[in-house]
């Protein structure tokens, strides 16, 4: 790779103002993290305003506006896809020290979900959501909690499923038909792995978001209705029978907690401090934990990547050439050829935005910028506007690749090197793309585009990196961990990639990323925004 060309001493732009209103997180809670600047936060009930280094802990299912002012940049960060429930029920706002940005940064990439085993057990976000606040010592009630997830994919994919909408109307046999396995499997999936009959576990998931939506102050009627009671009575019946008392007497002695503007309570600092130092106990949060090393996938994307080294080095591996990443380094990930980034511990590597395009590019065209840190914060509100629902007005989410290609003198998308057999390889990227189950071998596709097999072979080696065989099982290995991500079965995603059955796709899925499927499904991603695909 060429030297690394500084971009042109032009004036760094502004970071505009950003707003948002009703982001959807019915199910989910939110961290919203002052990186720079100024924010105001509104709730039907509540004012806040946060600056540098303040967070504010948004619990699932309350609506918030947010305005972020002009020279400022707000993070929202989400926690780990499997902490579903409500735990700290009302605004909670947290001062962290300026020692913690990166790793906060870090958590804002690690919900993104683009980094292989993202989705971990430890950090901040995951003690702030299985924390309570000191309400027990006060004589409040502690919300019943979310019940325990299975582990099959098939009840997982349904308990999810009934998390994310408790009004769920579908009976246990459609479930079951939705995952192309017997009620009587998932009913045993769910008995043997939860400990709760399947009914039983369903109701104790509507009591469970029934709590959430009184501690918000909804009514207990409106309330019922929205988690899938069909009756007033019903819903009390059931509300009493998992927390001891009724809808109506649980709503007034939970809304009777803390004020949102109080400090972070003692219990909570405790934890957080504990979780710094190893046990140790005290007041303050302390120094953070490192940032993990970390890895993508391999991947052959439909789309053209742009990445940003934004703290440390990086490796990256396109088309079988590696190439070292600085701080400040951008990097264009082109469509249709094999890519992987590997980070080393503490460093933070950042989605700045994608393009469509199935045309393969040589390996050559993984262009490289680097950028001054003075565009530091102009790149990271970029990421944050491209791949959140915080974004300014009249957002343009292609203009940062369009300024990398004017800086690189490439007006135009990378395309493939030119002449016939180039414009062959990409019409074999595009052809399976489209049909990835097709068994045409590299001869068959040479006869068709009418060229010479052996040239065709040459070129798609220096265009992709790979042979045409390693090009073909990369690609259906793609597909298939989004196939698994979005609920596909094992069987439906082999007919749909080529494969004989089932256990041809799982050796090769097996051989490619250490574990099964199934196993896949279970621990080893996290679900993503469709437009970041860098897995």
């Amino acid at each position: 790779m060429a030297a690394r060309p500084r971009p042109p001493s032009a004036p760094t732009p502004e970071v505009p103002a950003a707003r948002a209103t009703s982001p959807g997180n019915a199910r989910e809670p939110a961290l919203l993290w002052m990186h720079t600047g100024t924010a105001r936060v509104r709730t039907a009930t509540e004012r806040h305003r946060l600056t540098r280094g303040q967070g504010l802990w948004v619990p699932a299912g309350l609506p918030y506006e947010i305005e972020v002012e002009p020279g400022s940049l707000a993070l929202p960060i989400f926690p780990a896809a499997r902490s579903r429930s409500t735990v700290i029920s009302r605004p909670l706002r947290v001062d962290f020290p300026d020692s913690w940005s990166d790793w906060l940064t870090h958590q804002f990439a690690r919900s993104l979900g683009y980094l292989r085993g993202a989705a971990d057990d430890s950090g901040v976000l995951d003690l702030l959501a299985r924390a309570r606040p000191a309400d027990a010592a006060r004589g409040h009630r502690s919300p019943p909690p979310t019940p325990p997830l299975p582990v099959s994919p098939e009840a997982l994919t349904v308990a999810r499923a009934l998390l994310q909408n408790p009004s769920h109307g579908a009976g246990v046999d459609e479930l079951a038909r939705s995952v192309s396995i017997g009620v009587r499997t998932l009913q045993q999936q769910f008995l043997k792995e939860t400990g709760l009959p399947f009914a039983r576990w369903r109701t104790a998931a509507r009591v469970a978001a029934a709590a959430s939506y009184l501690d918000l102050g909804h009514g207990v009627g409106w309330t019922g209705r929205q988690v899938g009671f069909a009756t007033p009575a019903g819903f009390t019946k059931a509300f009493r029978a998992h927390t001891g008392v009724t809808p109506r007497a649980y709503g007034p002695g939970r809304r009777t907690g803390p004020p949102a503007d109080r400090p972070l309570p003692s219990a909570l600092e405790a934890q957080l401090d504990a979780h710094a130092h190893g046990g140790a106990e005290g007041g303050e949060i302390g120094e953070p934990p490192s940032i993990p090393a970390s890895r993508t996938w391999n991947r052959i994307s439909d789309f053209h990547v742009l990445v940003w080294v934004h703290r440390g080095t990086a490796r990256l591996v396109v088309g079988g050439r590696r190439h070292r990443l600085r701080q400040g380094d951008v990097a264009w990930l082109p469509a249709g050829v094999r890519n992987s980034i590997t980070l080393p511990r503490d460093a933070l590597l950042l989605p700045l935005g994608s393009r469509p395009g199935s045309s393969a590019a040589p390996p050559e065209h993984a262009l490289v910028q680097g950028f001054p840190p003075r565009a530091e914060g102009f790149l990271l509100h970029t990421v944050v506007a491209n791949y959140s629902f915080l974004r300014p007005e009249g957002h343009d989410p292609n203009a940062v690749t369009r300024r990398f290609l004017e800086l690189s003198c490439t007006p135009d998308l990378p395309a493939a090197a030119g002449g016939t057999v180039a414009s062959a390889v990409t019409r074999i990227v595009e052809g399976f793309r489209r049909d990835p189950a097709s068994r045409r071998t590299l001869v068959q596709w040479a006869t068709e585009l009418d060229v010479d097999a052996r040239t065709l072979g040459r070129d798609f080696l220096d265009v992709t990196g790979q042979t045409y065989a390693q090009w073909r099982t990369q690609l259906r290995m793609t597909l298939a961990r989004q196939y698994l991500e979005e609920g596909m079965t094992v069987g439906r995603a082999a007919r749909t990639l080529g494969y004989a059955d089932a256990s041809a796709l799982t050796r090769v899925f097996t051989r490619a990323h250490g574990m099964s499927p199934r196993e896949y499904r279970r621990t080893g991603w996290q679900h993503t925004d469709e437009e970041l695909i860098l897995r």
